[in-house]
């Protein structure tokens, strides 16, 4: 299970975060996407895309250990429809 987050300060400052806890130890990935350069919304997709980019590296070992799914948690179910869908519209080239 991994918990996603984006976020934008009020001087524009955007980052994007996943953590996941794997028995007593916690993982994160975490990513600053720059000043002014993103809007929440695709930090957001970009905490997604962290979760994606591991499981991807790791899925052998995760296969290995019998894991058949992931779960994403998040708060943001526009990104989260947005990660599953690839017509034209916002977050495109993230998602």
């Amino acid at each position: 299970m991994w918990w996603t987050d984006g976020s934008r300060s009020d001087d524009g400052r955007v980052g994007a975060a996943a953590v996941c806890k794997h028995r007593d130890v916690w993982r994160s990935r975490r990513s600053y996407l720059g000043t002014k350069q993103m809007e929440v919304f695709d930090a957001e997709l970009w905490a997604i895309g962290l979760v994606l980019e591991e499981t991807i590296e790791k899925r052998e070992i995760l296969q290995r250990n019998g894991v058949k799914m992931v779960a994403v948690f998040s708060d943001s179910q526009a990104a989260m429809r947005r990660a599953a869908r690839q017509e034209p519209g916002p977050g495109q080239r993230l998602a």
